[in-house]
């Protein structure tokens, strides 16, 4: 296997493993919320994503990566949003289990 592809493959596994214990972890806890913000995503050398995050007021959501969770990354990426879901909070930060999600439209003065 050569080096590219195994790297692609770790990135791919560390990945997932993330997203799987991210959603097991959280997918019972927490209380549902909806929360306005824009969303930011991280993305590795290979355009795969690696981080989705909300900034909602004053607080900054770490997204779970599950199919919603890259949904809202892949189609809403600099976008503000209307997020409907869980929220749950581990050590100091606070995540999010994306249930539903719509752009928001500016309103004209």
């Amino acid at each position: 296997m050569s080096a590219k592809k195994q790297k692609i493959g770790i990135a791919f596994l560390a990945m997932l493993t993330t997203a799987l214990l991210a959603s097991t972890c959280f997918a019972t806890e927490g209380e549902t919320v909806k929360l306005q913000g824009i969303v930011s995503v991280l993305r590795d050398a290979n355009d795969v994503i690696i981080s989705v995050q909300l900034a909602a007021d004053k607080d900054i959501y770490d997204v779970v990566l599950d199919a919603k969770g890259l949904d809202l990354g892949e189609n809403m990426e600099g976008q503000k949003v209307e997020v409907e879901g869980v929220v749950s909070k581990k050590d100091d930060q606070k995540w999010l289990k994306v249930l539903t999600f719509k752009e928001v439209e500016e309103e004209e003065k």
